[in-house]
């Protein structure tokens, strides 16, 4: 198998890719995280990767190892297509639910979730909510995880969607800036990922 600096100099040659960390061991590749630019779909991102790891080394990769995170600038600044117009938080004593209003091409939708009333499920009941709200349709997508990273001495919240067409599967990561308002900036963070497929 080829080393995985190899693959990660491969991987950072294709256009659009801005950075690229390989994980794995001798014998196979158990995570491949790139930060691309936001000028391709990321499905489309994940083919040229598996493309071009192929024509040079001719390893397959799976796509289920690849995650793309895309940032345009200051994710805070760039204008977003889909807007998040209120957030409702109803509490019981051992759930909450979230009631979420989106604005997309001058349409409104609606969504709620409701999870347990733990620190790890409130972004990801947020994120559910949310995607009841706008996805549907050809696409199925589930929010997998919502942490909170530190990137130049900045936090930030990313969020981590996994995608199925019908064909394929794939991952997409979210961006936002984490503010003093963490559950907003957790449906920020989702948003981004959601533009990236809707």
């Amino acid at each position: 198998m080829a080393a995985l600096r190899e693959i990660e100099d491969i991987i950072s040659k294709i256009e659009g890719i801005k950075a690229v960390k390989v994980v794995g061991d001798e014998n196979s590749i158990k995570e491949i995280h790139i930060l691309a630019s936001s000028d391709k779909n990321p499905k489309q991102v994940v083919r040229d990767v598996e493309t071009a790891v192929f024509a040079i080394t001719g390893m397959k990769i799976d796509r289920k190892v690849v995650s793309v995170a895309q940032i345009t600038g200051d994710a805070s600044k760039r204008r977003r297509r889909i807007a998040l117009v209120d957030m409702e938080r109803v509490e019981s004593r051992l759930e909450i639910t979230y009631k979420v209003t989106l604005q997309k091409d001058g349409e409104e939708y609606t969504g709620e979730s409701t999870g347990p009333m733990t620190s790890p499920s409130i972004p990801i009941t947020i994120g559910k909510a949310l995607v009841n709200a706008i996805a549907g349709g050809e696409i199925a997508i589930s929010v997998d995880d919502i942490q909170v990273a530190k990137v130049f001495n900045r936090d930030y919240v990313l969020s981590h969607l996994t995608c199925f067409d019908g064909e394929g599967e794939w991952e997409v990561i979210g961006i936002a800036p984490k503010g003093e308002d963490f559950e907003r900036s957790c449906a920020l963070s989702v948003i981004d990922a959601l533009e990236k497929v809707l």
